[in-house]
């Protein structure tokens, strides 16, 4: 069984590198993104082009109805107040004076007449006794910004900065990433690890940028001195709060514009309604995926100038495909129930086979480009899998504390954080 190196992707998973027993030869590190590959996985950099696509520029359609947004409504705050960034990298996990609450899991009276809460006060911290001064940070027209785009999505939201999501820190918020108050918001962001890769290490151990056959590009600069580009901006997305059913959530990876293979989202859980037909010879979801990627993403992502990335995306009830987020191709994202050299070895097959063709100028040949491979968690495996979000479940003491954190289906109980909250004493009553 192998052992696996927690990692951090740009959708905010934990997330792993799969590590072989040794060997006689070492297998080929998973690659390392370059800057315009980070640069193109940016929120706000994909975002527009797949929630308005102009039909008449639509390729490759099927029978399904066209249509012209294929992601979940969103709105993006840019540029950040550098307050607001310093914030966030600051020690503990304290929230701003403009933010009304610490959870949405505390009752309404925790929270004082003026709008804040005993854990953002410092009037009753002058100990006199006490050396080291708290910094109070205030951004209140950010807090206007998040509280106004709260109300055009309906009330309630997903945060994320310009690409991870803080999914290690929804043990802080009831187990959700649902978000209805601004403080939530806040308290999320300011208790993620994700997060702070994205502000501190996004840009670190890149490669050269290469071309689709693996050539590097010429007078490519600065892709190995950890700054962003020039024009970069740090940006805060309010993702409208859907309620997706993990089963259905599935990542695809691409290689030199093609889908070459789709994992379940979550490696740990067994879905019956997934297994495999023995009268499918191709799994339907398979079908439903790939004609999606053919007729919307393929060579419309990052232009076309981009061959190699990774796609999450959500299947609905009506059998309509649904973008979530990109992510670069390799190391920083999780290969979930693939490895990264089984991938690289799928690509570089694939890439093969898609040269015969063109080398024989549209002529018959004996291979073609086969389709993704789905895996699914099945009954013999569901015990043996890794559950990249398994380092960021809470101190235990907190756990602990919660008692009864967990149902008996073993899923989060939002009751007892409730109870464990209320149980908190605020700074300024202690």
């Amino acid at each position: 069984m192998t052992t696996q190196q927690p990692q951090v992707d740009n959708d905010g998973d934990h997330h792993h590198q799969q590590q072989d027993t040794p060997s006689e030869e070492e297998p080929p590190a998973p690659p390392r993104p370059t800057k315009f590959e980070v640069e193109s996985c940016q929120f706000s950099h994909w975002y527009p082009t797949f929630r308005s696509i102009p039909k008449s520029s639509i390729q490759n359609a099927t029978n399904y109805k066209l249509r012209k947004n294929v992601t979940i409504e969103s709105n993006i705050i840019k540029p950040l107040p550098n307050e607001f960034i310093e914030y966030l990298l600051s020690d503990g996990v304290r929230l701003p004076r403009c933010a009304a609450r610490v959870s949405s899991c505390m009752k309404d009276d925790t929270a004082d007449t003026n709008g804040d809460d005993g854990w953002n006060d410092s009037d009753d911290n002058d100990d006199e006794s006490s050396n080291e001064e708290v910094k109070q940070y205030n951004f209140p027209n950010l807090t206007s910004q998040i509280q106004i785009a709260l109300e055009n999505l309906g009330g309630n939201c997903m945060p994320k900065l310009n690409w991870s999501s803080p999914k290690d820190a929804t043990w802080m918020n009831c187990g959700t990433l649902k978000c209805t108050k601004v403080g939530d918001v806040y308290l999320l962001l300011k208790s993620s690890e994700f997060v702070s890769f994205d502000l501190e290490r996004a840009w670190d151990d890149l490669e050269p940028a290469i071309t689709a056959e693996g050539e590097a590009v010429e007078n490519d600069q600065g892709n190995d001195d950890g700054k962003p580009p020039k024009d970069f901006e740090y940006e805060l997305v309010l993702r409208k709060w859907c309620n997706l059913h993990p089963s259905m959530e599935f990542r695809c990876f691409i290689y030199n514009h093609e889908l070459i293979a789709i994992s379940q989202r979550h490696p740990t859980k067994f879905y019956s309604h997934l297994q495999l037909s023995d009268e499918d010879e191709v799994h339907p979801t398979t079908e439903i995926i790939h004609a999606f990627f053919e007729t919307y993403v393929q060579r419309r992502f990052a232009s076309g100038n981009m061959h190699r990335y990774v796609m999450d995306v959500y299947v609905d009830s009506q059998e309509r495909t649904w973008v979530v987020d990109f992510n670069v191709w390799g190391s920083r994202t999780d290969a979930l129930l693939f490895d990264w050299v089984e991938l690289m070895e799928i690509g570089e097959r694939v890439r093969d086979i898609e040269k015969d063709i063109g080398e024989n100028g549209g002529e018959e040949v004996d291979a073609e480009i086969p389709m993704p491979e789905l895996r699914v968690v099945t009954k013999d495996m569901k015990d043996l899998t890794y559950d990249p979000l398994s380092s960021f479940r809470g101190p235990t003491d907190v756990m602990n504390l919660m008692g009864a954190g967990n149902n008996d289906d073993g899923g989060f109980e939002p009751s007892s954080f409730k109870n464990f909250m209320e149980q908190c004493v605020p700074p300024s009553e202690m």
